[in-house]
Formats: C-alpha cells, sequence, structure tokens
C-alpha cells in the first residue's frame, strides 16, 4: 500500500491543526502560513517528483478552468450592477500588497498541490470516492470544523442558514469544482481556476455588495455550472491523453451512459438551486415566507398546524380585515385587524383573534408587523411541527445523556468504517482508470 497520500494528507491538515491552534498575529499572520504552505508544497513536489505536475497539465483543461474562473467573476460583477458596490475592506498599500500576494500564492500552491497529488494517487482506482473525499477535507481545510460545529449549535436558525449558504456550501462547491479539475488536468488546471477567484477577492477594491441570499446562489450556480460544463467537455479522446486506456467496449458504454450522466448532473444542479430558492422562502428572503400558527386563537379561520403564507406588506397597505402576523414581546402573533387609529400623523391596528372575544389589549405599531397573511394551507404544517418536535427531543437526549450518545456514535462509526473499508478492498478497480500513470 503506497503510504505517501496519507503522509501529504496528514501533513495538510497538520498544518491547518497548527495554524488554527496557534492563530499567529501581527506579521507571523502571514509569515507563518506562507512558509508551511510553502514547505507543504515542496514537500509534494519531493514526492511527486518536480516533473510531475507538468507531466499532469492538460491544456484544454487549464483553458477550461480559466473560463470557469472569469465567468464565475463576470457574474459576480454583472450582479454588482444591480446591487451596488462597497469597499474593500483590505488595505491596498504597497506593502500590504506584497505580504498578501505572498500569503495567497504560498496557500494555492500548497493547497493545489497538494490536491492535485491527492486526486492523481487515489483517483485511479476510486474516482467518486476520491473526489468526495478530497472535496470534504479541503472544504474543511477552507472553513473550519468548529465554525461549522458552532453554526449547528448555535439554536438560531438564521446564523446556522447564513453560515451555510454564505460559508460552508459555496466553499464545498468550490472545492468540488477544483478537485475535478486537479484530477484531470494537475495543479495548473485547479490553479487557473481558484487563483482568479483570489485575486477578485482580495485585490479588486471594489466588491459587489451582495445579501445573503444572491451570496449563497452565485457561491453555489457558477461552480456546479462549471462542473457541468467541464464534465461534459471531457471526451474519451482526453482520457487516452490523461493515460486512461479505454477499449472498444469501454468507449461504446461511455457514449450510451453520456445523456444520463448529463441528466443527472443536471438535475443535481437544479436540485441545489431548488434548494437555495427553499432556503430563501423559508427566510424570508423571497418577501413571502411560511409561518404554523401554533394556538387555536384564530379558529375556525386558521388552525393549529395550518401553513399560512405571508407577504412582506407596507404599513398602508394594510385594511380592517386583513390578518396580520406581529412581534409582541419575544414571540410571534397572527391576528386579525378589526381597527385602523390615526393618530399624530402615524397608524396603528387594533388586532383580535377570531377565537378570541376582546380585542387584544395593546394596539400594533407598524414596526411591530412582520407581514400579511395571504394564503392558508390546511394541515401542511404538523409535518415542520413534528420534525421540530423530533429535534427536540433529540437534543434533550443528547445535552442530558452525553457519554451514552458520544460511545453509540462512536460504535456505529466504527463500524460503518470497517464495513465501507472492507468494501472498498473488495471492490473491483473501475476499468476506466486501471492504467492512469503518475
Amino acid at each position: 500500500m503506497n503510504r505517501r497520500p496519507i503522509i501529504i494528507a496528514a501533513t495538510v491538515v497538520a498544518v491547518h491543526a497548527l495554524l488554527s491552534a496557534l492563530k499567529p498575529g501581527g506579521a507571523y499572520a502571514y509569515l507563518a502560513p506562507s512558509v508551511l504552505w510553502a514547505l507543504v508544497a515542496v514537500a509534494v513536489l519531493v514526492v511527486s517528483g518536480p516533473g510531475s505536475p507538468r507531466a499532469w497539465h492538460r491544456r484544454s483543461i487549464t483553458f477550461t478552468s480559466a473560463a470557469a474562473a472569469a465567468a464565475q467573476i463576470f457574474i459576480l460583477i454583472d450582479v454588482g450592477i444591480f446591487t451596488g458596490f462597497s469597499r474593500s475592506p483590505l488595505s491596498f498599500a504597497p506593502g500590504v500588497v506584497a505580504m498578501n500576494i505572498v500569503y495567497i500564492a504560498s496557500g494555492l500552491l500548497g493547497t493545489e498541490l497538494s490536491r492535485a497529488y491527492l486526486m492523481k494517487s487515489l483517483g485511479r482506482r476510486r474516482p467518486l470516492a476520491a473526489l468526495g473525499a478530497v472535496t470534504l477535507l479541503y472544504t474543511f481545510l477552507q472553513t473550519s470544523f468548529l465554525g461549522l460545529a458552532g453554526a449547528l449549535s448555535s439554536g438560531d436558525p438564521l446564523s446556522t442558514a447564513d453560515y451555510f449558504g454564505s460559508v460552508f456550501l459555496p466553499t464545498v462547491s468550490e472545492s468540488l469544482l477544483a478537485s475535478y479539475l486537479a484530477l484531470l488536468g494537475g495543479p495548473v488546471a485547479s490553479l487557473a481556476y481558484r487563483a482568479p477567484l483570489k485575486a477578485y477577492e482580495w485585490f479588486f477594491p471594489v466588491l459587489p455588495n451582495l445579501s445573503w441570499g444572491l451570496e449563497a446562489l452565485l457561491g453555489v450556480l457558477p461552480p456546479m455550472l462549471g462542473f457541468v460544463y467541464v464534465n461534459q467537455a471531457v471526451r474519451p479522446t482526453d482520457l487516452r491523453r490523461m493515460g486512461v486506456r479505454v477499449t472498444g467496449r469501454e468507449l461504446t458504454r461511455m457514449r450510451r451512459g453520456e445523456r444520463s450522466e448529463r441528466s443527472s448532473l443536471l438535475g443535481w444542479t437544479a436540485v441545489s438551486v431548488a434548494g437555495i430558492l427553499m432556503l430563501w422562502f423559508s427566510t424570508g428572503l423571497l418577501g413571502v415566507y411560511p409561518t404554523i400558527p401554533l394556538s387555536g386563537s384564530m379558529r375556525p379561520s386558521i388552525e393549529v398546524g395550518d401553513l399560512a403564507i405571508l407577504v412582506k406588506a407596507r404599513p398602508e397597505k394594510i385594511g380592517v380585515g386583513d390578518v396580520i402576523q406581529f412581534h409582541r414581546g419575544e414571540g410571534m402573533v397572527i391576528h386579525r385587524v378589526r381597527e385602523i387609529l390615526a393618530e399624530g400623523g402615524g397608524r396603528s391596528f387594533v388586532t383580535q383573534g377570531d377565537a378570541n372575544s376582546v380585542p387584544d389589549p395593546e394596539p400594533v405599531l407598524p414596526e411591530q408587523v412582520a407581514g400579511k397573511v395571504v394564503k392558508v394551507l390546511p394541515k401542511l404544517g404538523w409535518a415542520s411541527i413534528y420534525v421540530k418536535d423530533l429535534v427536540s427531543r433529540t437534543w434533550t437526549l443528547l445535552s442530558s445523556e452525553t457519554y451514552l450518545v458520544y460511545g453509540s456514535l462512536a460504535a456505529v462509526a466504527s463500524g460503518a468504517s470497517i464495513y465501507v473499508f472492507r468494501a472498498v478492498r473488495r471492490r473491483p478497480r473501475h476499468p476506466m482508470f486501471r492504467s492512469v500513470k503518475i
């Protein structure tokens, strides 16, 4: 068994862990990462051989990588024309720019050389497994496991959604495309994709002023479309040039599978976009959002467990008889407007639940109004209630029986690891990647 990929992966993880633990400040915040990632790059060149990056290089893949990066940057700029731009928070003094160039260049070299070595070493036998493992590895290197754990345990759905939408999912998408490019064209190809994006982020004086929703969409969609395009651009002749021996029978099978692969990839892209749009909808970023009443104060119009669809409405667009949701104390209330009070040039709303015999004790001010109910879908909210109840019970169990839960998780993880390891060893080598030369 070749232990070199394991050593390189362990070195990369150790460098990330060391920098996360030490958290150097001042000039060392630039110097320490630059030196360590440069050492990683040198180690990869020593292990793989100085000529390997050149042997791995494919010009067509590199051009495609640069085109994907340029398209992503142009999309960001085009969107910024409509959303506006803000000045970059980074300093552009000559000395700082020079330090940033060294910092970014060393990090990219260390990251992409090691990524390409792992993909070329592990991808020849299990390309899909290697792609998934390397993608997750470099995702956590670019984010952090502690950041993910903090977002999941924060208890605030909006902060969790913000982390996944603006940090985690875009990083996964970028890492997936970079890993695939490294498999096809080596570190030069992945650098041709990631380096322009980093240069735009660090050295462009103005950046688009994106909302959370646009940031999530533009962080996920362009890399996924780039992945689809690159995958469809790779032909059997390209595989032969990469050292992949494709027989006539395998070539026929590949051609038959192109349509299904294209549909599968486009399907996953559609699922990703739909997921982001659903996230926008659930958090109100589209101006429309759902809510589930948990009390019977609006019976029979709205029952407990119904799904109410609300739109954001200006106070002057709210009239008597409208059902509104508003803030009261630490909670949200859905009641009907019974009267509109106009005092001192302003207006407020007298509200009352349909099942209540008297109006609410205090009028609702415009700044308290969250939205107006436009549609009620009976019983559709019960699924969410059951899920929340299950999550609450699970969290209570995790909080009270810590040692039992950790022991069970350790046992399950160990059993799953043993099963996957045996399945991988018994599985025959992928015929298309039997003769990839490293």
